[in-house]
């Protein structure tokens, strides 16, 4: 790897923050504009933290400024790297992450702390600190009253080199895995050039508690997952590739009841209310939700529910309008998914779910585009809706959609409803209850559910 890496190098250039930083359509494929990181201005520093982003990882294999990204402080005028984190790392079982050879010189697998990243470094005279995306909120005055509390005179002997990249694990501000106490876990501690401490560096020169080690004679991801220990995550693996190596590699492993935790999925009987149509039971559950406000791993059906919660708000049957908010929709959506992708796959997750909702888009885009037709046809027939159409011209209309084409009865009350001047909400609440849906999108199974049996080492 060259010395001008964005791994490894003390200076990026500046063009190439900006540039991934943009949104654009990227690659000769690409239709629709993407940033590859995010970047997040100090207050008043001319520092900012550069993220990557999950769309990033949606396509082909990730480059080094991405992988990069990840609590990486760079100086806005220079470019120069003034905290780094270790890189962008993978689950396991997803195409990017490392793929063990067994020739590695040693490895170490560590508890998977569950809190949120702070890195704390030496900046323009005084330590500060930066947590994901922000150098202030919460979660920073959090991390100081630790340091205060417990560390205070632990600063005076850091390398002011160095980035010192903690876990904040916080009862106040836990993220799913409850900790009885406050602290700050040190994770690494890393060089501006990405370098991290050797396989047999002594920690103990640290105050810090430390991530918990699990004895193992070799790597086997699938045993490892299953372990399903108590009240914690998983594990993280690093590899050393030789004694003097400092560039350790690490996959993530996340126990399957960890997953199955975090997963909220639909009320026992939601599939069998369905009964494979978008009926009733389908319309009332998607209209009595907020949309896009749980940021759980979704079922199809929970898919299902989320688009036609938006659906029911576009009072109109008018496609170009529909399919440009619906297409801002699902980007909304698959953005607030964003925060729990890795735990599910990362970008392959994503996509599927992206699958999914394409796949429901098509099939109420074909359906609305006959009731279109069929409301069209019969306006040039003479039937002109209108709630003042007498009970003779009910009745007629009534006899019209018994005949010819022959409309089910659910069809024929929405047809009914529109001839009778019904509100178009409602006519769009009908209409929607006619579709019958394939039995797979009526599921509540949590998609991207891993599978012990078919996700090994």
């Amino acid at each position: 790897m060259a010395a001008s890496s964005p791994l490894r190098s003390t200076t990026i250039d500046r063009s190439l923050l900006d540039d991934h930083a943009t949104e654009r359509i990227r690659g000769p494929e690409g239709k629709k504009p993407y940033a590859l990181i995010t970047s997040k201005r100090h207050p008043y520093l001319p520092l900012a933290i550069q993220n990557y982003t999950n769309r990033a990882f949606m396509g082909s294999k990730p480059d080094e400024l991405t992988l990069a990204a990840r609590t990486l402080v760079t100086e806005t005028t220079t470019g120069n790297v003034v905290s780094r984190s270790f890189s962008k790392f993978f689950n396991h079982h997803e195409k990017f992450a490392y793929k063990p050879t067994g020739s590695e010189y040693t490895f170490t697998i560590e508890e998977k702390v569950d809190g949120s990243i702070i890195n704390l470094f030496y900046y323009a005279g005084e330590w500060r600190m930066a947590s994901r995306s922000s150098f202030e909120g919460p979660h920073i005055d959090s991390a100081w009253s630790i340091i205060k509390l417990k560390y205070a005179k632990a600063l005076q002997n850091l390398d002011k080199d160095m980035t010192y990249v903690f876990e904040l694990i916080d009862p106040a501000m836990p993220v799913k895995v409850i900790y009885t106490r406050q602290d700050l876990v040190l994770l690494s501690v890393v060089c501006k050039d990405g370098q991290e401490p050797r396989p047999d560096f002594d920690w103990g020169i640290y105050p810090f508690p430390r991530p918990r080690r699990h004895g193992a004679s070799e790597v086997k991801p699938k045993t490892l997952q299953r372990l399903n220990l108590e009240n914690e995550e998983g594990f993280v693996i690093k590899f050393w590739q030789t004694p003097q190596d400092k560039h350790p590699q690490r996959i993530k492993v996340k126990f399957d009841a960890y997953l199955r935790s975090i997963a909220v999925p639909p009320k026992p009987g939601a599939q069998k209310e369905a009964q494979l149509t978008m009926g009733s039971s389908f319309t009332q559950t998607a209209a009595s939700q907020p949309a896009l406000s749980i940021v759980v791993p979704p079922s199809n059906q929970k898919v299902v529910e989320t688009y036609l919660n938006r659906r029911l708000n576009i009072h109109h049957f008018k496609p170009e309008v529909i399919a440009a908010t619906m297409r801002q929709t699902k980007e909304k959506y698959l953005r607030s998914l964003e925060s729990i992708a890795d735990d599910y796959g990362g970008d392959a997750w994503l996509s599927e779910i992206d699958s999914v909702w394409n796949r429901v888009n098509a099939l109420l885009s074909i359906h609305e585009a006959e009731w279109v037709k069929d409301t069209t046809s019969l306006q040039r027939e003479g039937h002109k809706p209108s709630v003042a159409n007498s009970k003779i011209a009910r009745q007629g209309f009534e006899r019209r959609i018994l005949r010819g084409r022959k409309f089910d009865a659910a069809y024929r009350t929405a047809l009914m409803a529109w001839f009778t001047g019904e509100p178009v909400s409602k006519q769009i609440s009908l209409v929607l209850n006619t579709i019958v849906m394939p039995p797979d999108l009526c599921t509540d199974n949590i998609i991207g559910q891993l599978d012990p049996e078919t996700n090994g080492g």
